[in-house]
């Protein structure tokens, strides 16, 4: 009996560890037994394999229904928001409409930049933070991070609501000749996967290039 235990362990951790077994295995199928509807109807707790395929499938298929509406509708956002950034043509217009009317847009509680330049900051009411900090997070390559709040770094401190997770997109350092970052910032689990990363990082690139033309 413990023999049996520890061999079907070892069996569920070898096929947790190599998920794609049965699909480069699949001629395995035919020679396993599976719970059946008929046999077990009895136990509550068995499932037919069929079922099982057809629920995973459903799951699967949902899924992917919901990212490609997500995608949809904020490819949409992201479009429009785009075109009003391009016709800006002053730089505290371009700063407002990012800071106070692009949250709403996309249903979030901020998108500001941070920056150690304190009479920048002041002057266009942005996140202001010392180099020391910035530099924890910034990236030369411009890199963009999804991912959870890191509460050490205190970056949302200024702001009333919780932020749980956030977007961040190392600027040009050429901008101001220092680090700069371009923050979103959802008090949900908004950034907590790579949904939509392809047009926040394209939104961000217009940003950025809107920055090099106006400062």
């Amino acid at each position: 009996m413990i023999k049996k235990k520890l061999s079907e362990k070892n069996v569920e951790k070898f096929l947790l560890e190599n998920p794609d077994f049965f699909i480069n295995n699949s001629q395995l199928l035919n020679k396993l037994s599976f719970p059946s509807e008929k046999i077990h109807k009895k136990q509550t707790k068995i499932i037919s394999y069929k079922d099982w395929i057809i629920q995973s499938l459903k799951i699967k298929q949902k899924s992917i229904i919901d990212n490609a509406k997500y995608n949809f509708f904020t490819q949409k956002k992201v479009l429009e928001c785009s075109l009003k950034i391009l016709k800006t043509e002053e730089l505290k217009k371009f700063l407002n409409f990012l800071c106070y009317e692009c949250p709403g847009i996309f249903d979030l509680e901020v998108i500001n930049i941070i920056s150690c330049d304190k009479n920048f900051t002041q002057k266009f009411n942005l996140i202001f933070k010392e180099e020391k900090i910035i530099s924890q997070v910034f990236d030369c390559n411009k890199y963009l991070i999804l991912d959870a709040v890191d509460e050490n770094l205190n970056l949302f401190s200024d702001f009333d609501s919780k932020i749980y997770s956030n977007a961040i997109f190392s600027l040009d350092i050429e901008i101001l000749n220092s680090p700069m970052l371009l923050v979103y910032g959802s008090k949900d689990n908004h950034f907590l996967s790579n949904k939509a990363f392809d047009l926040i990082f394209y939104l961000s690139k217009v940003i950025e290039k809107k920055l090099i033309d106006l400062v």
